[in-house]
């Protein structure tokens, strides 16, 4: 029987199997990613690993309830008791899963279009599910629709756990300060609703909220706070209240961008360095392991060096980077696509800690006075490109191409840890293959901007001539 008359029997949608991404599931609702979908994963989910109990989360998407209901539904039909923890942020299932030691799942798309929908699987401890430790084997379980029949069925029970959470990151920081910080905060109509009020409340915050209230449609911006298209709003809004600095989460809350008193746009990576150099000026903290990837500014790496960090390098993608931080016990990690990594929180991603680190240095005695600019302006020493994705025919070909021209020009370094990285005298690129698309994914950095512009110029023609 071929795949698709096995499909064809069931209700999975056609292109279901475009959904099972190498780190999590997600696709188009209901073309890629449906209840069946959701009820099957949950089945081999329990299946394969023999759990008793899983712990369930999800997002406010439109698709979300009906998607989550499925899964209980999975869940319990194949034996496991369901802690439901209701609506909440990616991050608090990670928490959830760390601090119970329970297996999970969070039912959101993250930052992608209103469109999409997805499931987010852990391990206990918050460990990502991956397509090389079990997601390719619930993928041919799901397509099978075979599962040994569970002695009884499962329960499920609700579980409240917004006091322990707040309770739980406000233990990882201190501001001693009692001066207000103003701070625009945009909710996007995201999970951060509900969890920003909660965490402000326990600081000296006079937060100036923007686009709270639940709305899986997004009739504000769509999800992703880093494109530019969807950072009009909070910079307006900025203009206007004149706070300290803003910021804006995605839909998860796993990932947030800054701005600062202006409305300017932060690169992530210079956020990365203002956290890390908070963690680092702590004496007990020098020799720290932070990682960083190809795609962070050179800025990120040369602060963990300059404050005594030990600098470890990762693959871009939070499995990845997730693994190595386990591997090597550190502390924190930045990615340029605005995730940032704590140990505290399970070598996880979460946007509302790195609020909190931020806010946790703007607020020390010594700020005080200074504008979020000024903060940042040291480490502000580049100019860079935000992480492209630019889509080709050949990937593997247009990467060699691009490796062998550059190569030959006699850079001052080169490797292929991730994809191929350059380094000039005055200029620096990494260029990968996109592991879920058929594309590139491109970042350059400069020591001007006429160099940034002209690199960035020189190497997408380049592409572009390979394939057309």
């Amino acid at each position: 029987m071929s795949v698709k008359e096995k499909i064809k029997k069931g209700v999975l949608p056609l292109n279901f199997e475009k959904a099972f991404k190498p780190a999590d599931i997600r696709g188009i609702y209901p073309t890629e990613i449906n209840e069946e979908v959701a009820y099957r994963t949950a089945r081999a989910f329990v299946a394969l690993y023999g759990l008793k109990e899983v712990i369930v989360g999800r997002d406010m998407r439109l698709s979300s309830p009906s998607l989550r209901n499925a899964f209980v539904r999975g869940a319990k039909a194949q034996g496991a008791n369901v802690i439901d923890i209701g609506l909440a942020d990616t991050p608090a299932v990670y928490f959830s899963s760390g601090t119970y030691a329970k297996y999970g799942v969070m039912i959101t798309a993250s930052h992608n279009p209103k469109e999409f929908n997805g499931l987010k699987l852990v391990k206990s401890g918050a460990i990502p599910l991956t397509d090389t430790d079990g997601l390719d084997k619930i993928k041919t379980l799901v397509l099978e629709n075979k599962f040994p029949k569970p002695k009884k069925t499962g329960t499920i029970k609700k579980k409240a756990i917004l006091k322990e959470y707040k309770k739980y990151l406000q233990s990882l920081v201190n501001i001693p300060s009692k001066r207000k910080i103003s701070v625009v905060i945009d909710a996007g109509n995201g999970m951060a609703t509900v969890l920003a009020p909660i965490i402000c409340g326990g600081y000296p915050i006079e937060m100036h909220p923007l686009f709270f209230g639940l709305d899986g449609s997004f009739p504000n911006r769509d999800s992703n706070p880093t494109l530019e298209e969807n950072q009009w709003p909070i910079k307006a809004e900025i203009k206007k209240a004149r706070p300290d600095f803003g910021v804006a989460f995605d839909g998860d809350v796993d990932r947030v961008a800054f701005f600062d008193e202006q409305g300017k746009a932060m690169n992530s990576s210079l956020i990365g360095a203002l956290i890390a150099k908070h963690i680092l000026q702590n004496e007990k903290m020098k020799g720290t392991k932070i990682a960083y990837t190809n795609f962070t500014g050179k800025s990120f790496l040369e602060t963990i060096r300059k404050y005594g960090g030990t600098p470890i390098r990762a693959k871009v993608g939070h499995s990845f980077i997730k693994k190595t931080m386990r591997k090597e016990d550190a502390l924190f990690a930045c990615e340029l696509s605005a995730h940032f990594y704590f140990k505290e929180n399970y070598y996880a991603d979460s946007g509302v800690l790195a609020f909190l680190r931020i806010l946790e240095e703007y607020a020390r005695p010594e700020n005080e006075g200074k504008k979020f600019s000024e903060l940042v302006a040291e480490f502000d020493k580049y100019k860079q490109t935000e992480e492209e994705l630019i889509a080709v025919t050949d990937k593997e070909g247009t990467l060699a191409l691009i490796e062998k021209t550059y190569t030959e020009m006699n850079p001052l370094l080169t490797d292929t840890f991730d994809g191929f990285h350059a380094e000039f005298p005055t200029y620096w690129f990494t260029v990968a293959e996109s592991i879920t698309e058929d594309a590139l994914k491109f970042v350059l950095e400069a020591a001007d901007e006429e160099t940034m512009f002209s690199k960035r110029k020189e190497i997408l023609e380049l592409i572009k001539k390979f394939n057309t």
